[in-house]
């Protein structure tokens, strides 16, 4: 059976925020968004959205938030542990349905449990049940496993209703909302909410907010007639095939410095101090301010191109692996380290899948397409004869083809290989653009490397 939680201080912890952008979801689509396809008709009829409220609870309604969080986390880690100890004890596997069962049970007896509103605590458990069933999912499949991590009450920071239209109503002036088991709380009017389903609650270093997944109608945009091919780089943000640069902001490094001054005060203070909790506050706003301001950043990119282009054509990029640390082992150690931890620094600043999300989610919304075609060799490609050599690249911005003697500039040159690339897809199952002269070569990729360069 479920222990009731220990209790614990209810004191406000102002940690990182985190759940805002993993909680965008895509569900429709009125223009395609095919990874390395060329565009195909489909028609949904509406999206998924998070709508994203300001909170502006008293002190008294905090500790309240702060009860619930601690409640929660402490029913999801006694369960987590109930559910490893049977298995490895009695190889017996608890379902969310038992302890479903042993929670009712817990709320009739422990009143600081059943104080907390009975639907945090199901969706709690549930988010449990998820965890476990993937963890076994990759097990069967043969990837990398990770277990379901006990949660420290510093990383959980997110409350959800599950049934939102339900627990949640507003008040006439919407100046208010009333949450179960809290009283009303006062939020910032902004503009209006649709009808919504479930709801999530989320501390912030700046405060907590309101979360509301809600479906919003599609409204097309009037067709532009213009397809665009886009390359993101680090000199500038991206690049389009038309020629023109969107500058690369590079806030990360605007704002090391202060980033750096707070990192310094956390670690002249005294671990356990009050002062040390403030100072790991103070680092929290600055690294939520960074992250809320390359958002803000990006949705004003991604929605110039969505007015302007009827079709988008990005490259399908792996960041994480683009992003690895070069600094090897002991027995094989790595190659110009420094250098590569600095583009390393540049590529993340730049957020360049965040901003394909958002074109992404904004294409979803103007009814526009968003293609994703394969990176390979795009920045060795020559757009006029399609010759691939590595001598086509001068430096960061010249392009000069080797074979045709066709200049431009080399993210351009990019550009115009990734919308080339959706637009004239290769014929053949697994085939390249290897063929200098016909780019629907149907030679299979073990027999001609990207790479070939033909006399």
């Amino acid at each position: 059976m479920i222990v009731a939680p220990r209790k614990r201080a209810t004191r406000p912890q102002a940690m990182r925020g985190h759940g805002e952008d993993a909680v965008r979801q895509r569900v429709a689509s009125n223009g395609p968004t095919l990874d390395g396809d060329a565009p195909r008709g489909i028609e949904l009829s509406g999206m998924k959205r998070m709508e994203r409220l300001k909170l502006f609870p008293t002190r008294r309604q905090v500790l309240r938030f702060q009860l619930c969080l601690d409640v929660c986390r402490q029913i999801c880690n006694v369960a987590l542990e109930q559910r490893r100890n049977a298995w490895r004890e009695r190889r017996l596997s608890i379902t969310h349905k038992m302890q479903y069962k042993q929670l009712t049970e817990l709320r009739a007896s422990d009143p600081r449990v059943a104080a907390v509103y009975r639907e945090l605590l199901d969706a709690a458990l549930r988010k449990l049940d998820l965890a476990s069933n993937a963890f076994f999912r990759r097990l069967r499949t043969g990837h990398t496993p990770g277990f379901p991590r006990f949660r420290a009450a510093k990383r959980y920071n997110t409350l959800e209703f599950p049934h939102g239209n339900r627990a949640l109503r507003f008040s006439t002036t919407r100046s208010k909302v009333v949450i179960s088991g809290v009283g009303s709380v006062r939020i910032r009017k902004g503009r209006e909410v649709p009808a919504f389903g479930r709801v999530m609650i989320v501390r912030s270093p700046r405060g907590w907010y309101l979360l509301f997944e809600c479906e919003r109608a599609i409204e097309p945009l009037s067709p532009s007639g213009r397809s665009v091919g886009i390359d993101v780089g680090v000199a500038t943000m991206y690049a389009t095939s038309d020629g023109e640069f969107a500058p690369h902001a590079a806030l990360g490094q605007k704002r090391a410095a202060a980033l750096g001054r707070a990192q310094r005060q956390v670690a002249r203070r005294k671990r356990g101090s009050s002062g040390r909790h403030e100072a790991v506050k103070c680092l929290a706003r600055a690294h939520d301010a960074l992250r809320w301001a390359r958002r803000d950043w990006h949705h004003k990119l991604s929605r110039a191109l969505v007015q302007s282009y009827d079709r988008m054509v990005l490259e399908k990029l792996q960041v994480s692996n683009m992003t690895r640390s070069a600094r090897g082992t002991l027995e094989h150690p790595g190659r110009n380290v420094a250098a590569k931890a600095a583009l390393n620094r540049k590529m993340l600043d730049a957020g360049w899948r965040q901003f394909a999300n958002m074109v992404l989610a904004k294409a979803e919304e103007a009814g526009r397409a968003v293609v994703f075609v394969r990176a390979q060799y795009s920045s060795q490609t020559c757009a006029e004869c399609g010759y691939v050599a590595p001598e086509n690249r001068r430096s960061q911005a010249s392009f000069v083809c080797s074979r045709c003697g066709h200049s431009d500039h080399a993210d351009v040159n990019a550009a115009k290989i990734i919308l080339k690339r959706a637009e004239v897809p290769p014929a053949g199952s697994g085939a390249e653009l290897s063929d200098c002269v016909d780019l629907r070569s149907e030679l299979s990729r073990a027999r001609t490397p990207v790479a070939q360069r033909v006399a």
